[in-house]
């Protein structure tokens, strides 16, 4: 994929993806504006490409593809209120999105978006009241919560996580329903080189930007009067 945009919580005391996406499109917190951006680049170019579909260029040279990934936000649960958010729900397939959540509550996305997830990845979970939830809204595919529990059991040891396949056409569970466990792999990256060069030419770290320093000496150069304090 040439781009994507990542909002992380947890970026700043642990930079996991700033070895794999260019540091200029990872965001610390969620702003309205970051969807409504991204939303929009992806609108326009599916629409460009249309037109030259339209007129004749049957492969167009742009890539389209992206992804948004949202991982841990919920200290902030008004994005899931975000007009944009439904939209990538809703659309994202047509904008050529990869949309990624990442959550440690399982309803914390309302019920009308979640039947629009494709693929839901479960990760070992001790709590039994947090595994009814995860049965009552994600394992309908399962026959029993008994059941789901057993396999749950089975499929998320060892870092392991259950894979619930809803985009399946199939009523058999072993068409619906599979365990994944990630490889150990080095580092990699994700993204157009002109990418990454733009973020090294335009991406400062906070501390290097100065922000939030007082500095006297600019204080100084604001109009008005000099204001000289006596201590009593």
């Amino acid at each position: 994929m040439p781009l994507g945009t990542v909002i992380s919580g947890t970026e700043e005391s642990n930079s996991f993806y700033g070895k794999m996406i260019p540091p200029l499109f990872i965001h610390g917190e969620y702003n309205a504006a970051i969807l409504a951006n991204f939303v929009k680049r992806q609108k326009l170019v599916m629409s460009k490409i249309m037109k030259e579909q339209a007129a004749g260029q049957m492969q167009s040279r742009i890539d389209p593809r992206s992804f948004m990934i949202l991982d841990d936000c919920m200290y902030d649960d008004s994005w899931t209120h975000d007009k944009n958010i439904r939209y990538l729900f809703m659309n994202g397939r047509w904008l050529k999105v990869f949309f990624l959540i990442t959550m440690q509550y399982p309803l914390g996305i309302q019920p009308a978006l979640r039947t629009n997830v494709d693929f839901v990845f479960i990760l070992r979970e001790p709590y039994l009241s947090n595994r009814k939830r995860i049965f009552e809204n994600y394992g309908s595919a399962f026959p029993s919560f008994e059941f789901f529990c057993q396999i749950m059991d089975q499929c998320t040891q060892n870092y392991e996580c259950l894979v619930l396949d809803n985009t399946s056409q199939s009523s058999k569970l072993e068409d619906c329903i599979f365990y994944y466990r990630a490889d150990m792999h080095g580092d990699f990256r994700i993204g157009a080189p002109e990418f990454w060069a733009h973020s090294a030419a335009h991406f400062k770290e906070k501390d290097e930007e100065g922000v939030n320093q007082y500095d006297p000496a600019q204080a100084r150069k604001l109009k008005g009067p000099a204001i000289q304090v006596r201590k009593i």
